[in-house]
Formats: structure tokens, C-alpha cells, sequence
């Protein structure tokens, strides 16, 4: 038992084997592309070349923008006017959040009605206690409020 607390579940042997390899995978492809080279002089022309370098980014942002409006004016004004039509529907969700507010609120009246039910059950099986003569039904009234009184307070317990 005290072995398998170190041993991994297979599961996650094989994802940590699955990133070990893509990790290596990426490993040697940045080697074999020089990307640390090519980053390395692309920084240094950057710092070298600043206004240029500007300019560059700013025209890429200029020309994405100009393309975003283009790509969105051509489309039609009936799918841009109803934007909400990709979000999904939250009143089902909503109806089921009321149905299990209102289970817990029947299952707290119903442990309510029960611990009052078990309360005169209590008084009157006190009062048939209290009795100085009984009769054998009062004995067997006694006896089936105490079994009755026994399951409330067993249920009772059961839910908290």
C-alpha cells in the first residue's frame, strides 16, 4: 500500500511522456531553424533600426484594421444586427437554478414538518408516560409513538 503512493497513475505517465516529447520535438526543430539566431538578429536590426521599425508595426496594424472593416462591411446588416445570436440561451439555465432553489426550500419545510411532528409525538408520549394507570392499548400507543419518534429522529439526523 505504501509503494503506490509514489507511483503515478498510467494516465499521467503518458502525458508527462507525451510533453517530454513535444518538447523535444520543438527543441530540435528551433535548432535546426535557428530561431534563437534569427531572434537574436532581428532584435539587434530593431534596435538599430527604431523609425523603421515603427513603421513597419504601425502599417501592419493599419493594414489588419483596414481589412477588418472591409471584411466587415461586406457582410450582411441582418447577421451584424442581431450580435446576440452566438450567445446561448440563459433561461434554461435560470429555470434550472429555480428548480433546485425550490427542491432545497420543499426539502427544509419538509425537515421542519417533520422535527414538528416528532415534537408532538414527544408531548404525547410524555403524556401517556405520565399516565399512573394504563391499559394494554396505552401501553401499545406507547410503544408505536416511540417507534414513530425513533424513525424522525433517525431521518432527522440522516439529513444534517
Amino acid at each position: 500500500m505504501a509503494m503506490r503512493l509514489f507511483r503515478k497513475d498510467k494516465k499521467a505517465r503518458k502525458e508527462s511522456r507525451a510533453t517530454r516529447c513535444f518538447r523535444i520535438l520543438l527543441w530540435r526543430l528551433f535548432v535546426k531553424w535557428k530561431v534563437r539566431e534569427r531572434v537574436a538578429k532581428a532584435n539587434k536590426w530593431a534596435d538599430e533600426n527604431r523609425g523603421d521599425t515603427m513603421l513597419i508595426t504601425v502599417g501592419c496594424l493599419l493594414f489588419s484594421l483596414i481589412i477588418g472593416a472591409f471584411l466587415t462591411l461586406g457582410t450582411d446588416s441582418d447577421k451584424t444586427d442581431n450580435f446576440m445570436t452566438g450567445v446561448e440561451p440563459v433561461e434554461p439555465m435560470f429555470i434550472g437554478m429555480q428548480q433546485i432553489q425550490n427542491a432545497k426550500a420543499y426539502q427544509v419545510s419538509q425537515v421542519e414538518e417533520m422535527a414538528r411532528k416528532g415534537q408532538a409525538l414527544k408531548h404525547e408520549l410524555d403524556s401517556l408516560v405520565r399516565m399512573p394507570r394504563k391499559t394494554h392499548d396505552d401501553s401499545l400507543q406507547i410503544v408505536i409513538k416511540y417507534k414513530q419518534l425513533e424513525l424522525i429522529v433517525n431521518n432527522l439526523e440522516k439529513g444534517q
